[in-house]
């Protein structure tokens, strides 16, 4: 005997684009709560977003937050209940997902009671910003629904895969961060690449925060979520010391600044803690305590 249709997603922007999977039956409540059926984090949801159920052709959907919409139809507002054929275009938070249903497995495959799932989560963890590690989360905690692997006698047992990007592609993903970090005028923020991440360090005043989120939000949407940003950028007045008054800047090789008659070249301590930590183009940064400081010259 077969089983009725199942209800099919696939994410199609986003963090996740790409992933696809079987939701469970009956009905799936989606969100980046980890109580949630479907999860997903870091992607503008909340804890209990929206509820979605299979009716034969068509989904239910059930709308518990703001910001969800249809492709091609419009806006749902928080607190609606609708019914749209299948397939169909969510969009909620900065995802997008299509549902589609498909026909049944052979009988005997999976079993027909509910399968309660913590379908899919990737946590991440922040290191001062927006710097990510992920993880994958399955739950298949129902009994007595045997899964495809046990059918054919493999154990499974949990696995992580990273895969982690090419050196290259980290490497001119840091160029171009940096280019717009300068564009955006956040001289005291200097990006790196290594290990497979992208790291921003410096500090920006309160007054510019605001423009650094949109920096990072930009560097997202750039990579498609696929590259780790360590944000070490701290929101404070950092300044330069009056002190240390720049009489000259020679940029051949090596590069020193001219400070009361007396040469710096670069990892020269000045005053007051403060390190000269490189001679740019337009600018001198000086570092104290992991914290950099700009003097444009």
């Amino acid at each position: 005997m077969d089983e009725a249709p199942s209800l099919h997603f696939e994410v199609l922007s986003g963090l996740y684009c790409g992933l696809s999977r079987k939701a469970a039956m009956g009905t799936s409540l989606i969100g980046s709560g980890l109580d949630a059926d479907i999860v997903f984090v870091e992607q503008g949801l909340e804890p209990h977003h929206l509820r979605v159920t299979l009716l034969c052709n068509s989904i239910e959907i059930e709308v518990l937050s703001t910001g969800i919409s249809i492709e091609d139809k419009g806006n749902i507002a928080a607190g609606e209940r609708v019914v749209f054929p299948l397939p169909i275009v969510i969009r909620a938070g900065t995802m997008s997902i299509r549902w589609t249903v498909q026909d049944s497995a052979p009988a005997g495959s999976i079993g027909p009671s509910r399968v309660s799932l913590l379908t899919v989560a990737i946590v991440l963890l922040g290191l001062l910003g927006i710097g990510t590690f992920s993880a994958v989360f399955f739950d298949n905690a129902s009994a007595g629904a045997p899964s495809i692997a046990s059918s054919h006698g493999v154990e499974l047992g949990p696995k992580l895969t990273v895969n982690r990007p090419d050196d290259r592609i980290i490497h001119s993903a840091a160029e171009l961060l940096q280019e717009e970090v300068d564009r955006a005028g956040l001289l005291n923020i200097k990006v790196n690449s290594g290990l497979g991440i992208v790291t921003a360090e410096g500090a920006v005043p309160p007054a510019l925060a605001a423009r650094w989120q949109e920096v990072q939000q930009w560097f997202d949407h750039r990579t498609h979520g696929t590259l780790t940003l360590v944000n070490g950028v701290a929101v404070k007045e950092e300044k330069a010391p009056s002190s240390i008054a720049i009489e000259a800047v020679w940029r051949g090789t090596p590069p020193y600044l001219l400070v009361g008659g007396q040469k710096y070249f670069v990892g020269a301590l000045l005053s007051d803690g403060w390190t000269l930590d490189r001679i740019e183009e337009r600018r001198v940064l000086l570092s104290r305590n992991g914290r950099l400081a700009a003097i444009s010259f």
